[in-house]
C-alpha cells in the first residue's frame, strides 16, 4: 500500500486547487514499521489523537503532503535557482558572505517569491482551518481536559496567575495566541507539530522520533535514575518517552503554557501513563536543589530568548543531583553548526521571517555547549545527536 503521505507529497502542486476550493473523505492507511521501534526494539506509542472528522483528517494530509513537497523537491529546485543568482553576481554560494544586501534580489526573484508564498499560504491555512475545526468541537475538548484532571488531580499542577515573560507571549510558527494564548493550544500544537515532522522526517503519527530522542538519553556513570524531568515539555512526548524509558522513575513535565500542560496530561491520562505536569517557568522551577538525576528537553532553548537560555542553564544546574546528566536537544551551534553558507543563511533567515522564529538566529550565532561548560557542567559534544537535524551535547554535573 503506498503511504497518503508518500502518495501526497508527489500530487501536492498538481493538486492544489482543488483541496484548496473542495474539502476531503481522505481516511488514514496503515504506515509502515517506524523508525523508533526498528531503532530501539521497542514499539513507539500505540495511539493517535484524533482530528474531529474525516474531512478536517483529509485536509491535514493534503497540507503534510505539500509542506513535504515545499520542504523537498522545491526546497531543492528553488536553492538551484538561489545559487544562480548568486552566481550572476559573481558570488560563490558556498561562501560566508553577508546576506542582508543581497535580499531584495533573492525574494523578487519569481521563483523564490513562490517558494516563500506557497510555504506560507500552507502554514496560514493549514493553522487557520485546524483551530477553526477544533474549536468547533472546543466542548468535547475542554471536557476531556476536565475529566483527566479530575480523574488524576494530583498529576497536574496549573498556575493561571503566574507571570508571563515576552518571550511566551509570540505566535510562534504563526500559531495564533502562541503556546499560551489559545486554551485549546496543546491540540492545534500537536497536529501541526506531527505534520511538521511526518514532512521533515518521514514518521512521527506515533511519537516516533520522540521515542528515538529518549532513548538517545544518556545515562549517569552509576545508572540511577529515580528522577527525570522534561524541561518545556509542550505536548509532553519526551515526557512520556522518558516514563517509557525509566518505567519506575517519577517523570516530571513543565511548560510556561497552561494549556500544552492540560493537554500533556490529558493525553498521559488516555494513554495510561503515570507523569506529573506543571505549569511552571523552566527559568525557576520550584524544584528542590539536587533533585533529578536526568533532565532532558526538546527545541526549547531556540524558542526562549537568549537571557532565558541563560537561566534555564543555571536552574538545570541547580536542580540536577550531582552526577546528573542535562541532555537539551536543539539545532547544532558552535562547532557543530553546518557550514554557514549564503544559502543556509538565507533559509534560516526566511525561517525567522515568516515563520516568526523569533530567536532561532540569536541562539545559533552562540556555542551552546559552551554556554553550558561555562554554568559548571562538564560538557561533552562527542556522542551522536539523538536525532538527524539536532546537536549532541550530554552535560553532567560535577559529582
Amino acid at each position: 500500500m503506498i503511504d497518503r503521505r508518500t502518495l501526497f507529497a508527489g500530487a501536492a502542486f498538481s493538486s492544489t486547487f482543488a483541496w484548496l476550493f473542495g474539502g476531503s473523505r481522505a481516511v488514514a492507511s496503515a504506515s509502515a514499521k517506524p523508525a523508533a521501534e526498528a531503532k530501539t526494539g521497542k514499539p513507539p506509542l500505540d495511539y493517535d489523537e484524533l482530528l474531529p472528522n474525516a474531512d478536517v483528517a483529509g485536509q491535514m494530509d493534503f497540507h503534510a503532503g505539500f509542506l513535504a513537497w515545499s520542504l523537498n523537491d522545491f526546497e531543492k529546485q528553488s536553492t538551484k535557482r538561489l545559487h544562480a543568482i548568486l552566481a550572476e553576481k559573481g558570488i560563490d554560494p558556498n561562501t560566508n558572505v553577508d546576506l542582508i544586501p543581497l535580499l531584495d534580489d533573492i525574494r523578487s526573484d519569481p521563483l523564490m517569491a513562490l517558494r516563500m508564498r506557497t510555504w506560507l499560504s500552507n502554514q496560514e491555512l493549514m493553522l487557520g482551518g485546524l483551530e477553526e475545526s477544533l474549536g468547533r468541537a472546543s466542548e468535547q475538548y475542554f471536557a476531556e481536559m476536565e475529566a483527566a484532571e479530575a480523574k488524576y488531580p494530583n498529576r497536574i499542577e496549573l498556575n493561571p496567575d503566574m507571570h508571563m515573560p515576552e518571550y511566551a507571549k509570540h505566535e510562534i510558527h504563526l500559531q495564533k495566541g502562541g503556546y499560551v494564548g489559545n486554551p485549546l493550544a496543546g491540540y492545534v500544537n500537536y497536529h501541526y507539530g506531527n505534520i511538521l515532522y511526518e514532512a521533515l522526517f518521514g514518521s512521527n503519527i506515533q511519537d516516533e522520533r520522540i521515542a528515538l530522542m529518549a532513548a538517545a538519553v544518556p545515562l549517569p556513570d552509576d545508572g540511577k535514575v529515580e528522577r527525570a524531568l522534561d524541561m518545556g515539555c509542550g505536548t509532553g512526548r519526551l515526557a512520556y518517552g522518558l516514563k517509557n524509558r525509566f518505567p519506575e522513575a517519577k517523570v516530571s513535565g513543565i511548560d510556561i503554557a497552561g494549556p500544552m500542560v492540560r493537554f500533556s496530561h490529558k493525553r498521559a491520562v488516555d494513554l495510561g501513563i503515570d507523569c506529573f505536569f506543571a505549569q511552571r517557568s523552566a527559568e525557576a522551577t520550584g524544584f528542590p536543589d539536587n533533585h533529578f538525576d536526568v533532565i532532558a528537553s526538546n527545541i526549547l532553548h531556540h524558542e526562549v530568548d537568549a537571557a532565558a537560555t541563560d537561566e534555564i542553564i543555571k536552574e538545570a544546574f541547580r536542580i540536577l543531583r550531582p552526577g546528573g546528566i542535562f541532555y537539551p536537544i536543539d539545532h547544532p551551534t558552535g562547532k557543530q553548526a553546518p557550514k554557514k553558507t549564503v544559502s543556509t543563511k538565507f533559509w534560516a533567515f526566511n525561517d525567522r521571517a515568516i515563520n516568526n522564529e523569533v530567536w532561532r538566529a540569536d541562539f545559533e550565532s552562540r556555542d551552546f555547549g559552551d554556554l553550558i561548560r561555562k554554568a559548571g557542567f562538564v560538557v561533552d559534544e562527542s556522542l551522536p545527536p539523538a536525532v538527524w537535524g539536532t546537536g549532541s551535547i550530554k552535560a553532567m554535573k560535577p559529582a
